[in-house]
């Protein structure tokens, strides 16, 4: 009798722990699931329009500072109290004028790249779905970024060739290039099809 009151017990038990798990286990399963990554990428996508005006608010402020430093650089010309030259000034107030009017400087440079300043964007495909899509156009979003903040290096590049020391040619070069490059990742859509058409490629954007 005494074993198997011991059995019943273990089996009341066992039972008891069972329905304990389940009921804990249930709720725990029926809990939504977390972020996905395309949720992730639309959420950061979110914060693009953001970051693009962060950018050009750093670009004007930088560029009252280029102002503000060529006049003192002027002044001291003047004076006869510094080795710089006239040069100096020049690409400094160069490079200050295009980092104060970035989106002026920025439509030019599209204007001569492309034909006009109208960046493109990512609208339809014939190999993405509709999710494929929208985190396409974060992505190009992002690139788009990526090549604000190259374009508005390279006007600051300027003004390292107005300052005494080597390495000029590199450093206009390196000017060069971030203003070019800035400008084909600012509309690498556009950049896209036109090398569809040059080169016959299909399906690289759309």
């Amino acid at each position: 009798m005494m074993e198997r009151g011991i059995s019943m017990s273990t089996s009341r038990l066992r039972y008891s722990l069972g329905a304990i798990v389940s009921l804990v286990a249930v709720p725990a399963m029926a809990q939504p699931a977390g972020p996905t990554a395309l949720t992730m990428l639309l959420t950061f996508g979110e914060s693009i329009p953001g970051l693009w005006n962060f950018v050009q608010a750093v670009s004007f402020v930088v560029a009252m500072f280029l102002f503000g430093y060529s006049m003192f650089k002027l002044k001291r010309i003047g004076e006869r109290k510094s080795d710089d030259g006239a040069m100096s000034v020049v690409m400094t107030l160069l490079a200050a004028t295009g980092m104060f009017y970035l989106s002026s400087s920025l439509d030019s440079f599209l204007v001569s790249t492309f034909g006009n300043s109208s960046i493109m964007t990512y609208t339809t495909s014939t190999i993405l779905d509709a999710d494929g899509i929208k985190a396409a156009r974060v992505v190009i979003g992002f690139v788009n970024l990526i090549g604000l903040i190259a374009f508005a290096r390279g006007w600051y590049a300027l003004k390292l060739l107005g300052s005494g020391g080597g390495h000029k040619e590199d450093t206009a070069k390196r000017a060069i290039v971030l203003l070019v490059g800035g400008t084909f990742c600012l509309n690498i859509v556009a950049l896209s099809e036109i090398l569809q058409k040059s080169l016959g490629i299909s399906n690289i954007i759309h």
